[in-house]
């Protein structure tokens, strides 16, 4: 452990810069109930006596009668709102949560879901839900219900608080398991003995208060698997923790915990991104912060400003049983760090931690949020009552113009709002809807306000300087309108973006509930024949001076130039949560910006849009940091990218908390870049990194490094033949071909229209390739794997499919072909490891089998070993590699962790020493230590052992195959 080791310009700033006050008389108190008044909306659905048989003060249980009234808003419009008036209403059974449904409680004060005490069915089993947060409701004759997942969006409960009487020990009031903008929001949980508030967590939970319970909020990973905020909420009394979590890309955020044995808790042998700032732990018993699996890099744990009352450990490892003791009785810690560290460009990274703790004599006030509230809601003009109609055709621009002009907070119900020119916003207007996909500003196809060649059209616009709010509402600029972007913001620091959707791809509904298509049948081109990605500009610009607060912002418009472009500007901003994906050229742009912090950045590329994507680049900026940032390529890609980040003359960006990751074979090469020093940055998983601007130092050792051959897109599923010939694909063109060791030459083996996946032979000398099936009956099929074996001299003589059948029916096996790179095992790596699959592929040879396992068409490497040798397996998913022995049906017993790291491939040589392809070449010994690191000039992928004297280690890399001479 390391003390004073740095201090980031980030946390000084904290103890200078103001923060906006939320003091005004105008706005509510956010832990008060935030809609006072009833909101008229004709889309909407009211929880109440006139239209349902319900009382609302918790005498009758009104379970079916609110389950009637969330499925009347999916019978009719399909995704929108339930209004919950003032009351206590008393539940006896889970309630299902449509995707896209809303729940929103008004009145004087936040209405009451009651589960009163000794209720039946919640006090035996794993735990019930009060609220479960589901995916579509079931069609026709269908039963089954199925929970929230990454295909569940706009769900969320508002201004509703829970309570959980005693005598209910397996009740959890929400299961919240859910994708983009979907949220909990002002909210009270009181709970009893045994309870969970919410059990998993998606993008938001803010503004919520927990109150006793075992735990406040138990998590695993999100749906999606990004990250989850948690904002401005507070914990209390809970009997294990407030939260126990595993990774869940934990964000938090001015947070207060009380009066509890432990604040945050990373469960045993499981991974966090963890992010804590600007809180407040008082008087916990134990330790405040347990990490576990503290030698791996996928955790990371960056904390900041944390005021500590009676903590006496501030954090303690599971695994080496290190505490961090208080300095006093109550301290500040101004900043943590564990995980994998850069300390400047061109170092070594390591795994270390890092802390200062400073003592404290005087308590210092919490910190403010800088989210505004809304304004009460009697205050609100509603705009329908203006004359506007919503309905998407009639033009409703010369009423939201006039609204603006007259009215400071325009309240938007239900409906697309048709406009043909800009709205340009007053420095003080607010506009305020309450579902971004039923409520859209939009242009319809080819208006010709934004038609042409020109300078950018906005369909917003922010004044500079303004003090402007835009929540809860999509901004749609359809798909040929090549000048539009959709929101100017020039707005300044103490301005608000919320749960704003730009609209466009997935994600996409019409104003009945319908989904816009995204795309073609071939998922080549849009679903709309007529419409072209990448034709407009930007679809958030931040500009002039622009910053303020952006939070929950979903930005996924294929035909946008990117999700979010921010320039010139180094007015303060801070952005909570988003989510930009599925662009062709960038997701995210930076340029001539400074003065930003971007917390739980997520950005995606998928298949059809974006194999060639950017998805961040930062262009002369400085004093930029970047909390929890998520880099992710869909499973369907199957191209590879260079790097998710790209720098150019830009300084003082911090990382702390970064990870480039995918499903797919393909992934970055290179987590980072830096154009400007021409510095590559490969490790998939940083705690802290930091661009200076000075030129990187980065000498490393190269070895015996050879370039054998080059010009591919991009090579793996290495081999080698009984005489030490290499046999590898080059995935882009289909092809197979051999690297001939005695004539030191490239041959192409063959070049079928079959989708090689990886290669191996079997004990008579046939070549195994396991392929991707391509015949699909629908566009989201990847077709089936499959294998085939064929003779390497005659292949278009020979070409076989293998039999597909049952482990159990093969008889005597000699060989088994087996994953040396195990591509989604994460936590439960030794269970993966270890279950038998239910099928295998039957070589011509009749002894070898190949395991058909659940992954095997996303494998780098496939290697040969006889029933009971030892092998090794590495698992890029969960950074390690394993050692055990392979069994007659394909699984490992006798498993142990070898190193905690591992990514696409490994060998061993005659002395057992262990090659892993991991960002580089890394060699360890037989008994698992690190012996040195060789640079590779592209990332590899494969690696096997071969040549004449079988001495001669082949490396697939990128566009490349390189050999190195094993000593």
């Amino acid at each position: 452990m390391k003390n004073n080791r740095f201090l980031s310009f980030f946390l000084l700033v904290i103890f200078i810069t103001p923060c906006i006050s939320q003091s005004r008389s105008d706005v509510p108190d956010a832990f008060a109930s935030i809609y006072q008044t009833k909101l008229d909306d004709s889309l909407a659905v009211y929880f109440t006596p006139d239209a349902f048989n319900i009382k609302a003060d918790g005498s009758v249980d009104v379970s079916d009668e609110l389950q009637k009234a969330i499925n009347t808003v999916q019978e009719t419009v399909r995704y929108g709102i339930v209004f919950i008036p003032e009351g206590t209403y008393r539940l006896s059974k889970t309630i299902h949560l449509w995707k896209g449904i809303r729940l929103i409680g008004y009145g004087k004060k936040r209405p009451v879901l009651l589960l009163p005490e000794n209720t039946p069915g919640f006090q035996e089993g794993e735990g019930k839900y009060l609220i479960h947060f589901c995916s579509d409701r079931p069609r026709g004759d269908q039963t089954r219900i199925s929970d929230a997942n990454a295909g569940t969006f706009y769900s969320g409960i508002r201004n509703i608080d829970f309570t959980i009487a005693k005598g209910n020990p397996k009740a959890i009031a929400v299961r919240f398991h859910a994708a983009q903008h979907c949220f909990l929001s002002h909210m009270d949980f009181r709970l009893s003995a045994g309870n969970t508030g919410v059990e998993d967590i998606c993008n938001e939970i803010e503004y919520c208060r927990f109150y006793g319970g075992d735990y406040a909020i138990r998590t695993v990973k999100t749906a999606p698997g990004w990250q989850a905020l948690v904002l401005d909420s507070y914990f209390e009394k809970q009997s294990q923790a407030g939260i126990l979590t595993e990774d869940a890309g934990l964000t938090l955020i001015r947070n207060h915990f009380k009066d509890m044995p432990t604040a945050v808790s990373i469960k045993k042998d499981r991974s966090e991104k963890l992010w804590i700032s600007d809180s407040r732990f008082e008087n916990i018993s134990q330790s405040a912060i347990i990490v576990s699996n503290e030698n791996n890099p996928r955790t990371q744990v960056n904390i900041e400003n944390i005021v500590c009352i009676k903590v006496p450990d501030f954090l303690s490892f599971r695994t080496n049983e290190i505490k961090i003791k208080a300095p006093s009785a109550n301290y500040l810690v101004s900043d943590f760090m564990h995980g994998l560290r850069y300390d400047e460009q061109g170092s070594n990274p390591v795994i270390d931690t890092d802390y200062h703790l400073i003592p404290l004599s005087k308590i210092p006030e919490p910190v403010n949020t800088d989210v505004p509230m809304l304004p009460h809601t009697d205050t609100w003009v509603n705009l329908k009552s203006l004359g506007a109609v919503g309905d998407g055709f009639h033009d409703d621009t010369e009423v939201i113009k006039q609204a603006i002009k007259n009215y400071t907070t325009i309240y938007l119900p239900g409906g697309h709002y048709r406009v043909t020119e800009s709205i340009v916003l007053q420095p003080h207007t607010n506009l305020v809807g309450l579902h971004p996909s039923i409520t859209q500003i939009l242009l319809r196809d080819s208006t010709q306000a934004f038609q042409g060649l020109g300078v950018p059209v906005p369909l917003l616009e922010a004044p500079r300087g303004g003090k402007n709010i835009v929540d809860g509402i999509g901004l749609n600029t359809s798909g040929i309108n090549p000048r539009a972007v959709a929101a100017k913001w020039m707005a300044g620091q103490e301005s608000m973006m919320n749960d704003v959707r730009f609209t466009g791809g997935h994600g996409t509904y019409n104003l009945n509930g319908r989904d816009v298509p995204s795309y073609n049948d071939n998922r080549t081109s849009d679903g709309v024949p007529y419409r072209k990605w990448d034709t407009q500009y930007w679809s958030l610009w931040i500009t002039d001076g622009g910053g303020g607060t952006f939070k929950d912002i979903w930005t996924p418009s294929p035909y946008a130039a990117a999700g979010m472009y921010i320039s010139n500007t180094s007015t303060s901003g801070r952005i909570y949560y988003m989510s930009s994906e599925h662009h062709v050229r960038h997701e995210v742009r930076l340029n001539n910006v400074s003065n930003w912090k971007i917390f739980g950045l997520q950005l995606e590329e998928e298949s059809g849009e974006g194999p060639y994507c950017l998805p961040l680049e930062i262009i002369d900026s400085r004093d930029i940091l970047f909390a929890n940032t998520f880099s992710y390529r869909v499973s369907r890609v199957s191209t590879p990218f260079p790097y998710a980040v790209r720098a150019m003359n830009s300084s003082n960006i911090i990382f702390k908390g970064l990870r480039a990751y995918t499903w797919t074979k393909f992934f970055f090469d290179n987590t980072l870049f830096d154009a400007t020093n021409d510095w590559n940055i490969r490790e998939r998983e940083i705690s802290f990194l930091k661009l200076t601007g000075k030129k990187a130092n980065t000498e490393s050792i190269s070895g015996q490094i050879k370039k054998l051959a080059g010009g591919f897109e991009f090579i793996d599923g290495a081999t080698t033949d009984a005489a030490g010939n290499v046999y590898f694909i080059d995935a882009r063109w289909h092809r197979i071909l051999c690297w001939d060791v005695r004539e030191e030459q490239l041959k192409v083996v063959c070049d079928f229209p079959i989708s090689p996946i990886s290669l191996e032979f079997d004990t008579k000398g046939n070549l195994i390739v396991v392929t991707h099936f391509q015949l699909r009956k629908t566009a989201f099929e990847r077709g089936d794997v499959r294998a085939v074996s064929l003779d390497p001299s005659n292949p278009e003589g020979t070409i076989t499919e293998l039999d597909e059948v049952p482990i159990e029916s093969v008889g005597t096996v000699k060989s088994i072909i087996y994953q040396a790179s195990r591509h989604r095992m994460e936590y439960n790596y030794f269970t993966g490891f270890s279950t038998p699959v239910k099928t295998c592929f039957v070589a011509k040879d009749g002894v070898t089998i190949i395991p058909n396992t659940p992954d095997i068409g996303q494998t780098f490497s496939l290697k040969s070993a006889k029933p009971g040798e030892m092998v090794y397996v590495s698992s890029s998913a969960s950074q390690t590699t394993l050692s055990g022995r392979i069994n007659e049906n394909g699984s490992m017993s006798q498993l142990q962790l070898f190193v905690e790291e591992g990514e696409h491939s490994n060998v061993t040589d005659k002395d057992g020493n262990l090659y892993l392809a991991a960002g580089n070449l890394k060699i360890y010994d037989k008994t698992g230590k690190f012996i040195k690191e060789i640079f590779i000039p592209e990332r590899p992928s494969s690696i096997v052992i071969g040549g004449k004297n079988g001495n001669t280690l082949f490396i697939c890399a990128g566009s490349s195959l390189y050999s190195y001479i094993i000593n």
